[in-house]
């Protein structure tokens, strides 16, 4: 699968993307000609008409998603293009690098005592030096994606 280079108002969906194990690209400001050519090999996901216009033009893959629901966007995404709706959490949700397991006695002086004691596995980013591991939001981020997907179940 390409890479997704989602327009700056998708930073939500793009978020939910790297947790189902994507690579994503925020557009930074507004989509320019030049910033599409220059990234034509991505994947758009626009939820504005005009630039679906310009990316029609320009011969260039795109998705055109409904605004401001995420529920909407991702159930639009995962069912055009077929996406396995399944949390990978792989990805640092932060840049969108591969995560790599680590000892957690590597990690011991970054590590809070309480997650210490109740977990073992950890993962790390070594691109934005961030740590991670299944804690309680994770149950959280689990329940409410169900929510999100509920009609694809």
């Amino acid at each position: 699968m390409k890479t997704f280079y989602l327009e700056a108002s998708l930073s939500g969906l793009g978020k939910w993307l790297r947790f189902l194990g994507y690579k994503v690209e925020m557009v930074s400001g507004r989509l320019t000609k030049e910033e599409i050519l220059k990234n034509r090999n991505k994947f758009f996901l626009i939820t504005s008409i005009e630039t679906a216009e310009m990316l029609e033009k320009l011969q260039v893959d795109y998705l055109l998603l409904p605004r401001n629901s995420l529920k909407a966007q991702l159930l639009t995404l995962i069912t055009k293009l077929n996406l396995k709706p399944r949390l990978t959490l792989d990805i640092c949700t932060l840049c969108g690098s591969k995560l790599i397991p680590v000892k957690k006695e590597d990690f011991k002086d970054r590590i809070p005592p309480k997650v210490w004691e109740r977990y073992s596995e950890f993962n790390y980013c070594p691109k934005c030096d961030k740590l991670y591991w299944e804690g309680d939001h994770i149950k959280r981020l689990k329940r409410r994606f169900k929510e999100l997907i509920t009609p694809l179940l």
